[in-house]
């Protein structure tokens, strides 16, 4: 009989171990499910974390860059004086002022010479117009590319008198001068454009390099006038061109 008890006490001694174990086991068990857990929240939060700086860098470097892209651009649109002698008046909207040697502009702006008077204007290409005395020319702000911080086309219009246009190996083909409904496109070399308000006939003559003249209403037409040549023009229509005696005009 004592050896059936003694039996009986091994069996739920074994049962209560392994109980036991199966416990702890299971408490273990539970301790890492909650430990996996803890580090997967963790590795989540970094994670996040990680990414919202990375994206935060992301948006800081795209504002710098923009901002970068907007400051070049704005600087494309400035052109200068580099030179007056006599009286020169300019004016972008309102009255006429009086203008300096140094003046930068980054508007459409319009400048004119009385008797005497001579000024320089450079352009962004570094392309030059030097007006003369008892002239009016308006600079139109520079057509810039849509994606990309470059200067597509240049622009001014000649109201009355004479300018000349010495074309810069940078800006070749890009600057067009506009007078009495025809455009001289400079390709290379030194020109100079005429006009007479008052008749409204002008002329186009190339000293060096090569010039296209076309007229506004028919701008397929074009004529290309080298060196030593000129164009005559009335009412924006072209006549062909003709040799022309240079040494005749004023090329300062």
């Amino acid at each position: 009989m004592s050896k059936q008890w003694h039996q009986l006490e091994r069996l739920d001694h074994k049962s209560l171990k392994k109980l036991q174990q199966e416990r702890e086991k299971s408490i273990l068990g539970q301790k890492a499910d909650v430990d996996r857990k803890r580090n997967l929240i963790i590795a989540c939060v970094v994670i996040v974390v990680v990414f919202v700086i990375l994206a935060f860098g992301v948006i800081l470097k795209n504002r710098s860059s923009e901002r970068a892209f907007k400051e070049e651009r704005a600087t494309l649109l400035r052109s200068s004086v580099s030179e007056v002698t006599g009286k020169a008046l300019g004016r972008s909207i309102g009255d006429w002022e009086k203008i300096e040697k140094g003046r930068v502009f980054s508007e459409e702006f319009t400048f004119k010479t009385e008797k005497e008077g001579f000024m320089v204007v450079e352009l962004q290409r570094k392309n030059i117009l030097k007006l003369l005395s008892e002239s009016e020319l308006v600079v139109k702000l520079p057509e810039l590319d849509e994606k990309e911080n470059k200067v597509n086309k240049e622009l001014a219009i000649l109201n009355r008198g004479e300018v000349t246009v010495a074309i810069a190996l940078d800006g070749r083909e890009v600057l067009e001068i506009e007078s009495g409904g025809i455009v001289a496109l400079g390709t290379s070399g030194l020109f100079k454009v005429l006009y007479n308000a008052a008749k409204r006939t002008g002329e186009v003559v190339v000293k060096n390099g090569l010039v296209e003249v076309y007229s506004r209403r028919s701008p397929a037409k074009r004529y290309k006038v080298s060196g030593f040549y000129k164009v005559t023009f009335k009412d924006g229509v072209i006549a062909n061109p003709t040799q022309a005696s240079v040494i005749q005009y004023d090329w300062r």
